[in-house]
């Protein structure tokens, strides 16, 4: 099958469906500031530390809003309909029930769907630079995974409850997706992948692919984590 690059027009959600879809979404009630992580740990900040921990807290927001935007377009793509919710099947299967405007919206949907991971690996790096400054650990290049745990035995109960965080599957799975959009095959695209070993080895095997389905659960689970995650720190 010939394929090429030409896409077709598929719409953007109009404000009521906007409106909609964000009055249904994890984000509806929840909200911080960026001054909820300038007041913490007196011994350790100074007067000077305060407008860079409100620096962050603001880039956060800003990273946050980029967040729900791709979260609310996703969703509307979701919804119109992506008929591809077989939860396990061969790569023959893929795509039996689509008819031709069903790959224009799956490929919005997996275009959205990038976005989302990148941005919210984004919120939690910048979480990662909050720490780093609330806690004076001078770390040059912050991840948070690593920053947080840096944090424990500096801070034990800050450690624990983000270390729940971290080493929680669907955080862990979110991760691999990311790192696969990011650098291999997407999970999301059916495709032949090649693996080289060091012992000259080599084998050839197509991926199983994702389902929107399974996209979105793994989205709204890891949405409640990061909501967690600020509100661990900015406590």
């Amino acid at each position: 099958m010939k394929v090429g690059i030409k896409m077709r027009y598929v719409r953007y959600p109009n404000q009521e469906e906007w409106n909609d879809i964000f009055n249904r979404s994890p984000f509806k009630d929840f909200n911080f500031s960026s001054l909820d992580f300038a007041d913490k740990n007196f011994e350790i900040t100074d007067v000077f530390d305060t407008p860079i921990l409100n620096s962050n807290g603001f880039l956060l927001i800003q990273r946050v809003r980029a967040l729900i935007e791709s979260y609310i377009l996703l969703s509307f793509y979701y919804e119109l309909g992506i008929p591809d919710e077989i939860e396990q099947r061969n790569n023959k299967d893929i795509f039996n029930d689509f008819e031709e405007h069903h790959y224009q919206i799956k490929a919005r949907f997996d275009n959205c769907t990038d976005v989302f991971y990148f941005k919210i690996f984004s919120c939690w790096e910048t979480l990662g630079h909050i720490l780093n400054i609330q806690y004076d650990l001078k770390t040059k290049r912050v991840y948070f995974r690593d920053v947080v745990s840096s944090l424990e035995k500096i801070d034990a109960n800050m450690y624990f409850e983000l270390n729940e965080i971290i080493n929680d599957t669907e955080f862990k799975n979110a991760i691999n997706y990311r790192n696969q959009i990011t650098h291999n095959q997407s999970p999301n695209i059916p495709g032949l992948v090649r693996t080289r070993f060091k012992n000259g080895l080599e084998t050839e095997k197509f991926q199983e692919c994702l389902s929107p389905n399974n996209v979105i659960k793994n989205i709204n689970f890891i949405i409640e984590l990061l909501k967690r995650s600020i509100f661990i720190i900015g406590k």
